[in-house]
């Protein structure tokens, strides 16, 4: 699951503070209802496996969506600036992964997934119309120790955390988004960052799918009080 196949798949990506909870538990994925309001992983999921990225965007607006804006308001790009910030504080965790002498398997999938976050960032930063230049300090200092291992048990589980958790911010933040062209980024971003949690939990040798399509994670709460 961690070949190289794999990897080049994962290359392509298509205020308050934070509180970091990041242990993985969880249902199957076999009783997905495409009809759910896509606000959780589990349904935002099964949304797009039977209608698409467009579709999941628009299961996820309380209004037609035809009456959505198709570009980001200004309310939504408060929160895409977050999320943008929390893609770049990915991307510096995983460096520090990468710059402690995270080698082999572990060490190539640090390369990519750095790569896929700041990829992220910069299509939420295009969407938004601002810079990709700032990123989340309170997150970054909070996790920054986990990430700077050469132990690539140690950098699975903190890494599956991150991946966990930025999932689940994500999706939090699609049913805030008025405009579908928010909603349809970030809806496209869950998935890709889901994908990478699986991957990260098969490095650890975790096998129940409860735990991969479930995991307790809680989305972070952000504030704007992120600095370069």
């Amino acid at each position: 699951m961690t070949g190289p196949r794999t990897l080049e798949l994962l290359r392509r990506p298509p205020s308050r503070k934070a509180v970091v909870r990041m242990t993985p538990k969880g249902p199957s994925p076999v009783d997905l209802e495409s009809a759910a309001p896509a606000s959780s992983r589990r349904s935002l999921i099964g949304a797009l496996g039977a209608v698409g990225l467009a579709g999941a965007a628009a299961l996820s607006i309380g209004r037609p969506a035809s009456a959505a804006p198709t570009s980001p308001t200004q309310d939504d790009k408060t929160l895409l600036r977050q999320a943008m910030e929390l893609e770049l504080t990915a991307e510096a965790l995983y460096r520090e992964a990468i710059n402690a002498g995270l080698s082999d398997v572990a060490g190539e999938l640090a390369v990519v997934f750095a790569e896929n976050h700041v990829s992220y960032a910069d299509k939420i930063a295009g969407a938004g119309g601002f810079s990709a230049n700032t990123r989340n300090e309170d997150v970054f200092e909070q996790l920054q120790s986990t990430f700077a291992t050469s132990d690539a048990d140690a950098f699975a589980e903190a890494a599956a955390g991150l991946e966990n958790t930025a999932t689940a911010t994500h999706t939090a933040l699609l049913v805030e988004y008025e405009s579908v062209k928010a909603k349809t980024l970030t809806a496209s971003i869950i998935v890709v960052e889901a994908r990478m949690a699986t991957v990260l939990a098969d490095l650890q040798g975790i096998t129940s799918l409860d735990d991969i399509f479930e995991p307790n994670t809680e989305a972070l709460e952000l504030t704007g009080g992120a600095a370069s």
